[in-house]
C-alpha cells in the first residue's frame, strides 16, 4: 500500500518537472522571437549593430533555429565579417535543408566574392524548393549573373520574365528586362516595360521613368518624352537628385535635337546609348 502511494507520488514529480522543463523552453523559446523579432527589424533599418546583439542573444536561447542563424549571418555579413556569415549561413543549411532563404542570401555572397559557379549552384537549388515564395529573387538573381558575368542577355531576359511572372510588383526585374529590349533596338517593347515598371507599388521607381523617357526618344515620341523628363524632375529631385539632373540633362539634349539642322545627326549618335548615373 505504501509502495503504490509512493509511485504516484514519483510519477506526480515527473510530471510537474516536465511541465516545469516546458514551461522554460517555452519562455526561453519566446524570448528568442523577442530578440529575433527586434534584430530582423533592425536589419531592414540597416541598424547592424543593433541586429547582430539581438541576433546573437536569440542564437543564444535557441541556438538550433535555422531562421535565427540566417538572420543571424546577414547581420555578420553587414557587419563586414563575411567568412563568419559564410559558416553560420552554412550551419543554417546544415540544420534544414530546406532553408531557403538562407540558401539565397549564401549565393549571393558567393556570387559578390566571384564564386559564380557556387552562386549558381545555389540559386538553381532553391527554385527546387516548390513551398519558397520569394522565387522571383533567385530568377531576378540568376538573371543578372546572366547579363553580368557571361553577357548573355538572351538567358537573363528568360530570367527577369520569370522573375515578373512570380512577382508583378517586381520593379527591378522590369529595369533589367527593360534595358535588354531597348540594348535590342525593341523600342516600343522595352517603353512598354518600363512604364509598366513605374505603376502599382513601383509608382516611385525613378530608373524605370527615366529610361520610359528614354525610350520615347528613340520612338521619336518627343513630347511624350518631354513630359516624363519634366515629371522625372519634379518628382524625384529630393529623393533621386542623379535622375532629376539626368532627366534635366536629357531635356536639353532633346531641344537641341529636335531643331531640324541637328535633328537626325544628333539622334543617330545617340542611338543605343543609355546612360545611368554613377552612385
Amino acid at each position: 500500500m505504501s509502495f503504490y502511494f509512493q509511485k504516484l507520488a514519483i510519477i506526480a514529480m515527473t510530471f510537474a518537472l516536465i511541465s516545469c522543463a516546458s514551461k522554460s523552453k517555452q519562455v526561453r523559446h519566446e524570448q528568442a522571437m523577442l530578440h529575433f523579432g527586434a534584430g530582423t527589424q533592425s536589419l531592414i533599418t540597416q541598424d547592424y549593430t543593433d541586429a547582430l546583439t539581438n541576433m546573437l542573444k536569440a542564437d543564444e536561447l535557441e541556438p538550433e533555429n535555422a531562421d535565427i542563424l540566417t538572420n543571424l549571418g546577414m547581420a555578420y555579413y553587414f557587419k563586414g565579417q563575411t567568412d563568419i556569415a559564410v559558416k553560420v549561413l552554412k550551419r543554417a543549411i546544415g540544420l534544414n535543408e530546406n532553408q531557403s532563404d538562407a540558401k539565397l542570401n549564401l549565393a549571393s555572397i558567393f556570387y559578390k566574392e566571384g564564386d559564380v559557379a557556387g552562386a549558381e549552384k545555389l540559386y538553381k537549388s532553391v527554385l527546387s524548393d516548390l513551398t519558397y515564395d520569394k522565387q522571383a529573387r533567385t530568377y531576378y538573381n540568376l538573371g543578372i549573373l546572366e547579363i553580368e558575368k557571361r553577357k548573355n542577355s538572351d538567358a537573363a531576359e528568360k530570367y527577369f520574365k520569370a522573375a515578373i511572372k512570380e512577382d508583378e510588383n517586381y520593379c527591378q526585374a522590369f529595369q533589367q528586362l527593360g534595358l535588354i529590349q531597348y540594348g535590342k533596338a525593341m523600342y516600343k517593347t522595352a517603353a512598354d516595360t518600363f512604364r509598366t515598371g513605374t505603376r502599382g507599388v513601383c509608382i516611385e521607381n525613378a530608373p524605370n521613368y527615366y529610361y520610359h523617357a528614354l525610350t520615347l526618344v528613340e520612338l521619336r515620341q518627343y513630347e511624350k518624352a518631354r513630359m516624363r523628363f519634366d515629371e522625372i524632375d519634379a518628382r524625384f529631385h529630393e529623393k533621386f537628385p542623379q535622375y532629376a539632373s539626368l532627366a534635366r540633362e536629357k531635356q536639353r539634349e532633346l531641344t537641341k535635337m529636335v531643331t531640324p539642322h541637328t535633328a537626325p545627326d544628333t539622334h543617330a549618335n545617340n542611338k543605343h546609348k543609355i546612360e545611368s548615373p554613377e552612385f
